[in-house]
């Protein structure tokens, strides 16, 4: 491989690591964290981590079935069951956070903001 293409293959690579590279890291501004649930109130594709930069508005989205509160610890926040909910806040405490169904206390997010 020429040096030209190695650099040019290198920069990419630090670009794409920078924006988190599509492996559900860093969440923008303007991006939700969604939470789908299947019909049995299984999480799908499972218990995630994901990051969030200090002061971004942050939307979180719970779709499917599941007859629990969502709790955002740290902040004290509570989608309620009732069919699809939202709740909408500004990540302003920095810290490592767990998103759990409340009864049950399963872990569904482990949120990081900083």
């Amino acid at each position: 491989m020429s040096r030209r293409r190695l650099i040019a293959v290198a920069a990419l690579m630090a670009l794409l690591a920078a924006c988190g590279g599509g492996d559900g890291g860093a969440v923008s501004a303007e991006d939700e964290i969604i939470l789908e649930f299947d019909d049995e109130g299984g999480l799908v594709g499972g218990v995630r981590r994901e990051s969030v930069d200090l002061g971004a508005k942050v939307t979180m989205i719970v779709e499917g079935n599941t007859d629990e509160q969502v709790h955002v610890h740290g902040y004290d926040l509570y989608i309620e069951p009732e069919g699809p909910g939202a709740l909408e806040f500004d990540a302003l405490i920095p810290g490592r956070f767990e998103v759990e169904l409340e009864q049950s206390s399963q872990l569904l997010i482990e949120l990081t903001v900083s």
